[in-house]
């Protein structure tokens, strides 16, 4: 339990119930009404919306004593995290059936018979389901094959239709798609400075496990081979890093330079990513024709063969498409020769403080291509964009070329190359938001616009990250074993 005075307690206790709870009091807009009216009405008709069941398992409206539809007791340690990508809509919860602790997803349904009506029988995402919660199932036996099941309807704390006045699905803030954890108290009651702190620390923590990650894949393979496998990783970004990083490795910084010049490195490389059209068939563009034929000319006299990468263009942006990533990694490969060590370490030691290795760096990765104009070689942009933006330079500086200087510095026993490295890190300027930090956000923090004053720079955004990976992901959100819960005091 959490170590405070009876003010602090009345004090947090009052932040909680303005922040957390803004919409418990409120009757629903008037535009809104008929339709709560109307789930109400059909709500025994298994018509209440999928978005309201999640939010009442979210918000865990549910009475003590839960049971699935075959009879085993379901205790509920961690709901998990709303997903709102892909995938099973909670991940990350922890429960226990008859006693037997389980952690992986919850799948929501208004019937059982949705699971194989969605295909989830045949989703291998889905393998990790330990609980489906549906409406209401049918009396008897359940489809074999089905995730243990938990029937909503008889489990509500309240009647329905209070619930559907208080838990408005349309105006359902994110604040509480993730609720805080039970160290929110904790942070709630810790001075900024010392918040501050913890953030750096865990920044720091954060860059030297990056820099022994790529340290020790250096020794494996070589250290200009490890940068460019952490480049290309990166540059995949959320839905393609797999697929990078097994291109650098099957075509290795060795090959690209035997290569010897940046024309036949682009075609090597297009055309093993499988991303390079025939131009007798495909419908390039014309202004594209005569490059893409050079290039395919290139790569099919060298009897190139694609490596058949699974490519994700589902839900991506037409600037972050496979052929402008690729096309932004031929032209660091241009700009650091195909040598990432010696590159780093001249333009590292040509610095002399961590204002101008962030601009020198930040201005390398600023390249000019004709693929600006393009989604790819058969798609025109509405307008030309930079195939780095600085939010995304700025991101591959924090994650792998500052880690990969760190590494320069150690192997080489150059301190000052390695204090550079920690400096130029911690002086980042704050890089834009994802979808793990907005999560750790609202985990840590109560109310989540503390951030404001809280992150401002890309290490406090990478401390956050890190005790969120450290912690809340690494325990599936499981807070009764939680050091940060556990732990009388305040945050060190």
């Amino acid at each position: 339990m959490i170590v405070t005075d009876g003010r602090d307690v009345d004090a947090l206790m009052g932040l909680l119930e303005t922040w957390y709870r803004p919409l418990r009091q409120q009757r629903p807009a008037a535009g809104s009404r008929a339709s709560l009216r109307e789930d109400s009405d059909r709500a025994d008709d298994c018509q209440c919306s999928e978005r309201f069941l999640q939010i009442l398992w979210n918000e865990q409206r549910l009475t003590a004593l839960l049971r699935t539809h075959d009879g085993r007791r379901v205790e509920v340690i961690s709901p998990g995290t709303w997903n709102v990508s892909g995938g099973p809509d909670f991940r990350q919860a922890v429960i226990r059936l008859d006693g037997r602790l389980c952690r992986g997803a919850v799948e929501i349904h208004r019937t059982a018979a949705d699971w194989s009506r969605h295909g989830h029988d045949r989703d291998p995402a889905y393998a990790e389901v330990v609980l489906h919660v549906v409406w209401n199932a049918p009396p008897g036996d359940l489809p074999a094959g089905l995730p243990p099941t938990l029937e909503l309807r008889p489990h509500l704390e309240a009647p329905l239709r209070d619930l559907l006045d208080e838990l408005q699905a349309a105006t359902y803030p994110y604040a509480r798609q993730v609720t805080p954890g039970a160290c929110a108290a904790r942070w709630a009651l810790t001075d900024d400075t010392t918040v501050r702190r913890l953030l750096r620390t865990a920044a720091l923590a954060r860059f030297e496990d990056k820099a022994l990650r790529l340290h020790r894949q250096a020794l494996a393979v070589g250290c200009g081979q490890a940068a460019c496998e952490a480049f290309f990783e990166a540059l995949g970004y959320k839905a393609n890093r797999v697929p990078f990083r097994a291109l650098a490795q099957q075509v290795p910084l060795q090959r690209l330079r035997a290569l010897g010049e940046d024309h036949a490195r682009e075609a090597e490389l297009f055309g093993a990513a499988g991303l390079l059209p025939d131009p007798s068939t495909a419908p390039v563009l014309p202004e594209w024709r005569g490059a893409i034929r050079d290039l395919w000319d290139r790569w099919w006299t060298g009897g190139g063969t694609p490596l058949g990468l699974a490519w994700q263009r589902a839900g991506s942006r037409p600037l972050n498409s496979p052929e402008r990533r690729l096309a932004a990694g031929c032209a660091w490969l241009r700009a650091c020769r195909c040598d990432p060590e010696t590159w780093m370490t001249d333009l590292a030691t040509a610095c002399s403080d961590t204002a101008t290795l962030r601009h020198a760096l930040l201005d390398s990765l600023e390249v000019r291509s004709p693929w600006e104009a393009v989604q790819d070689s058969t798609r025109r942009l509405p307008r030309p964009a930079r195939l780095l933006g600085l939010a995304r330079r700025a991101d591959l500086l924090a994650n792998v070329l500052l880690p990969f200087l760190q590494v320069l510095g150690t192997r080489a026993g150059d301190e000052r190359l390695c204090r550079l490295a920690r400096a130029a890190y911690l002086d980042l300027p704050r890089l834009q938001d994802n979808r793990l930090l907005r999560e750790a956000t609202h985990r840590f923090l109560v109310p989540p616009s503390r951030s404001r004053e809280l992150v401002r720079s890309a290490a406090d955004q990478q401390g956050l990250l890190e005790l969120y990976r450290a912690f809340c992901l690494a325990l599936d959100g499981d807070c009764a074993d939680c050091p940060f819960t556990t732990a009388a005091g305040t945050p060190p």
